[in-house]
């Protein structure tokens, strides 16, 4: 036989929200019906009296269900808990390492001397060749010459820091 309560009280028997009463509804693993008072009641199945002890029975009481069930929920809040902790500590040290990178850049940067060219004095040419560092710093006619901080601005891009 069933006990049949109003929505509200079968989800508090039940341990689930209202909502869950009604998606179990909808599946079919509950039974409702709307009583002459224009109400939702929900069909709740009683655990026969004719169970032997010891025998577990086909419908588990709520009480143990729910506390299970927290249980679960507290063991998982838990582990995802430390996951993100765990992420944290690794995000923080890319950052620093990401930093460090950038500290270093910026030494060896400073490091490389600076090429000041004036176009009054033509480059020493050993032989009728230059040098491949002597051709890139050589001004050629027509082409106007990037500005110096260019090539910065396109190693920061290819870095992906702006």
């Amino acid at each position: 036989m069933a006990d049949s309560v109003p929505m509200r009280e079968a989800a508090d028997l039940l341990g689930i929200s209202v909502a869950a009463v009604r998606q179990r509804i909808r599946r079919g693993t509950l039974e409702s019906f709307k009583g002459e008072d224009g109400r939702w009641y929900v069909r709740i199945p009683t655990v026969p009296d004719a169970v032997p002890d010891g025998v577990p029975s086909a419908v588990p009481s709520p009480e143990p269900l729910s506390t299970l069930l927290l249980d679960t929920l507290r063991s998982e809040n838990t582990f995802l808990r430390v996951e993100i902790e765990t992420r944290n500590r690794e995000l923080m040290d890319r950052t620093r390492e990401v930093q460090e990178l950038h500290v270093m850049l910026q030494t060896a940067q400073r490091l490389i001397p600076a090429t000041v060219l004036d176009p009054s004095h033509p480059p020493e040419q050993s032989g009728d060749r230059e040098t491949p560092i002597e051709q890139a710093h050589t001004p050629q006619r027509g082409v106007e010459r990037e500005p110096e901080a260019s090539w910065r601005v396109r190693l920061r891009r290819w870095m992906g820091w702006g």
